[in-house]
């Protein structure tokens, strides 16, 4: 580990005062001020510079490197606002609360400092709804700064900020100081990619309901490297990037089958459940592959002749992969022949009714 990163037993910590000297975009020095527990950040305004100094921040010094900061800072990179401050925004408000939860517990900076922004498809009551944002997000009505009233969007959707230029930079500092730990260290890769997929991925479905591929959204193509070479690390294979849609697809069986065993998908509550929804129908009619497949084939024909339809329906499987592909495959091994014709329609039986043998 690095000297900002301190490493005790199985946890690790990074020491905000030895991140070295930092610089807003506008090219102003950070100050920073060491107390026992804490770090002051702030800008001054020298006289060669135009404009006043920023407000003094107060943050944590010593921050543990565990789940819920790297769900944090992933949450941010994919979602927040990077200029003036400390910003979030999502439909979700159980998103918005872990946003918040890593804000407090990490940074140090309570959510009674933030303001709200709320974008909804319509409104009735103004207020009540603001009350409810408000309960919800335990936020004083009085941060809640304005509304905005868009048909075009289905959902309400909420922006919680915090305005410091210092705690912007020290944002993307802890990123970049961080990525070589996040690409390497997979206690701190996976709940990195559970706030990035959380803020920026979706679950594309079939109209029947299954998983069809997953898409993580960037603009940045030097942050969709970085996300490759994370994925990359737990064997996940990405397709190859939608420079128009802006979109990194994921496809396939094993990547998905991975994905849920990294519990990659479970940070945001809808995309879980519809991950899991996806998964389960991708799993019951696309896993049956090979000689499973086969082997549930001679299953059915042991109760009689079927066709390429009855075969396709009972599997979930398409009528093409069982014409084309596991019949000819059991006829080569002389388990199954031709029995007639139901119509137009083969029939299909077992050779040898009253032995199966081996596959």
């Amino acid at each position: 580990m690095t000297g900002y990163v301190i490493s005790e037993k199985k946890n690790a910590y990074i020491d905000l005062s030895m991140l070295g000297q930092m610089k807003t975009t506008t090219g102003k020095k950070v100050v920073i001020k060491v107390r026992e527990r804490k770090i002051e950040l702030y800008t001054q305004s020298p006289e060669s510079y135009h404009g006043s100094g920023s407000k003094h921040v107060v943050l944590n010094r010593i921050i543990e490197l565990d789940e819920l900061f790297f769900e944090g800072l992933g949450l941010w990179l994919g979602e927040g606002g990077k200029g003036k401050g400390l910003y979030f925004g999502n439909s979700a408000a159980e998103l918005i609360l872990r946003f918040l939860k890593f804000a407090e517990e990490k940074l140090g900076i309570n959510r009674q400092n933030f303001k709200v922004t709320l974008n909804v498809p319509t409104v009735k009551n103004e207020n009540s709804t603001i009350e409810r944002w408000s309960n919800t997000l335990q936020i004083p009505t009085k941060n809640f700064t304005g509304m905005c009233i868009d048909p075009r969007i289905s959902r309400e959707y909420a922006q919680v900020y915090y305005n410091s230029v210092v705690v912007a930079e020290l944002m993307k500092v802890l990123q970049k100081k961080l990525e070589a730990a996040i690409s390497t260290t997979d206690k701190f890769t996976i709940p990195f990619l559970r706030g990035i997929f959380a803020a920026e991925g979706s679950v594309i479905m079939r109209k029947s309901g299954i998983l069809h591929h997953l898409n993580i959204s960037s603009k940045d193509r030097k942050m969709i490297e970085f996300l490759k070479r994370c994925l990359e690390v737990f064997g996940i294979t990405s397709s190859e990037y939608d420079s128009k849609g802006k979109n990194l697809p994921i496809h396939g069986w094993r990547n998905f089958r991975r994905f849920k065993e990294l519990g990659i998908h479970t940070l945001h509550p809808e995309k879980r459940e519809k991950f899991e929804q996806g998964f389960a129908n991708y799993k019951r009619v696309n896993v049956l592959h090979g000689e499973e497949a086969r082997a549930l084939i001679l299953q059915r024909l042991a109760s009689g002749p079927k066709t390429y339809d009855d075969l396709a329906a009972a599997l979930g499987k398409a009528r093409t992969t069982i014409q084309a592909h596991h019949i000819p495959i059991l006829e080569k091994r002389g388990l199954v022949k031709r029995a007639g014709k139901r119509g137009q329609a083969w029939m299909w039986v077992l050779a040898e009714p009253k032995h199966l043998a081996p596959l």
